[in-house]
């Protein structure tokens, strides 16, 4: 039986999402985290159902990551019920009868809102029953029984309890007062973003741009300058480009070797020094990579989910939204889920994100093309997620002229904390390399980060 359609006196289930969701963590250990944390034992209708998953529980609690067919049966066999729920037969055929966990996110949903829906009809049942049995002294007290119970029900999607402010400043205080990383938040040693912006816990940060502008550059600086200089851990997922591809950029931009001469081989003894120094300072970091080219948002949210619960994730990068997809009804629907993901994402686990994100062609046919926040492709939810938009943009590559050579200007568009404003880097190519600027940044006060941010969608 399925969500769609349920006849009347009938017990809404699925059967085939809760072997789904078993054997998803059957086949990767690892996700049960994000399966826990949003189904329980009692959201499986089926009784054995239920009892595999408390056991998945229990031997994740001893072992994390311990969720395996193996390790499951002889939990089964511990407690005495191996053949009443099918023992490692019953294990393997739910792995191989759903090999794929790309709807794990989608199966996990069906799996809580039937049982919501089963929690309200045994919430309804009650009422009815309250109501000819006469127990209630009065109607309105039979009206607060019954609010009760249905809210009990509802509170499952409401997911976080108020919070009084007097607890909120007993619990916060010592971090506003000396907070994390500095003023800003996570130091990215761009001294301009740091002093007035900063990466803060829970923030989605979107870095916007036009193809050709350096922004997975600018994202790689950044990435290593977390990682190396702050000793911080930093995911990325590169949907983009291959992980070797990033390696020889990290390389060349941190050993300061031309990019196009790390590709072609490394002649001079300096150099291979050089490259060898670079190569043992990244050994010692904390970076993780996945250059998966079409990761779901499940597991792009297990995956960050495993690094945090580890004490491994204080960064995340994604190269770029666009590339992204989830089920939708259209593409700015898409998008707009996948920004509310990202979000979701930050503020569960308390690091920032730093999302990459495609410019439409509006701005090139403005004079100077510089970019502005109506010109984020696809969708306005990017905007109105996002808790600040960076927008990069180097006028020698529309102006070619000698005094624009190496000048690049990042514009903070939007900033839920604080200003918006412009500051410029130094743009170095041959490294692919932006450095903080050498001489007092030059703001334009004509910019008007005010302007109706409307998303224009152009092909």
């Amino acid at each position: 039986m399925t969500s769609e359609s349920v006849a009347p006196g009938q017990v809404p289930f699925d059967l085939d999402a809760e072997q789904s969701v078993l054997g998803a963590v059957l086949r990767d250990p690892r996700c049960i985290t994000d399966v826990a944390a949003i189904v329980r034992p009692e959201d499986f209708y089926a009784p054995r159902n239920r009892s595999i998953f408390e056991m998945m529980l229990r031997v994740d609690d001893r072992q994390p990551g311990g969720c395996d067919p193996v390790s499951i049966a002889q939990e089964e066999d511990r407690a005495g019920k191996g053949s009443e729920l099918g023992g490692k037969a019953y294990l393997l055929e739910m792995m191989h009868a759903h090999p794929s966990g790309a709807y794990l996110e989608y199966h996990l949903k069906i799996l809580r809102d039937l049982s919501l829906k089963r929690q309200l009809l045994e919430t309804s049942d009650e009422i009815r029953r309250l109501v000819h049995s006469g127990e209630a002294e009065s109607v309105e007290e039979l009206i607060e029984k019954a609010e009760s119970d249905v809210y009990r029900v509802g509170d499952r999607l409401v997911g976080k309890e108020l919070v009084e402010i007097r607890q909120l400043i007993d619990d916060r205080l010592d971090d506003i007062l000396d907070p994390k990383g500095g003023p800003g938040g996570l130091k990215t040693h761009y001294l301009e973003l740091d002093e007035r912006h900063g990466f803060r816990p829970g923030d989605l940060i979107v870095l916007a741009a036009r193809p050709g502008m350096g922004k997975t550059a600018l994202a790689l600086n950044i990435l290593e300058r977390v990682a190396i200089q702050e000793q911080k851990a930093v995911l990325m997922f590169s949907l983009e480009m291959p992980d070797y591809q990033l390696l020889l950029r990290l390389l060349s931009c941190h050993a300061g070797i031309r990019h196009d001469n790390l590709r072609r081989g490394l002649k001079s003894a300096h150099d291979r020094e050089a490259l060898t120094l670079s190569a043992t300072a990244f050994q010692k970091s904390r970076i993780y990579i996945d250059d998966s080219s079409q990761p779901s948002l499940a597991q792009i949210r297990a995956k960050a989910r495993r690094l945090a619960r580890d004490g491994n994730l204080d960064l995340i990068i994604v190269d770029y939204l666009q590339l992204l997809s989830t089920k939708a009804e259209s593409r700015q629907q898409e998008i707009s889920i996948i920004s509310r993901t990202f979000k979701s994402i930050a503020r569960d686990l308390k690091v920032p994100v730093l999302a990459l994100s495609q410019l439409n062609r509006a701005a090139e046919k403005r004079d100077p093309p510089r970019p502005l926040l109506s010109d984020l492709r696809e969708s306005g939810a990017i905007e109105q997620d996002a808790d600040m938009v960076m927008m990069l943009y180097r006028p020698e590559y529309y102006t070619h002229a000698e005094e624009d050579s190496g000048l690049a200007e990042v514009s903070i568009a939007k900033n839920r904390h604080g200003s918006t404003t412009r500051f410029n880097l130094r743009w170095d190519g041959d490294f692919m390399r932006f450095e903080n600027y050498t001489t007092a940044d030059v703001i334009d006060p004509s910019v008007d980060f005010s302007l109706p941010s409307t998303p224009v969608f152009d092909d």
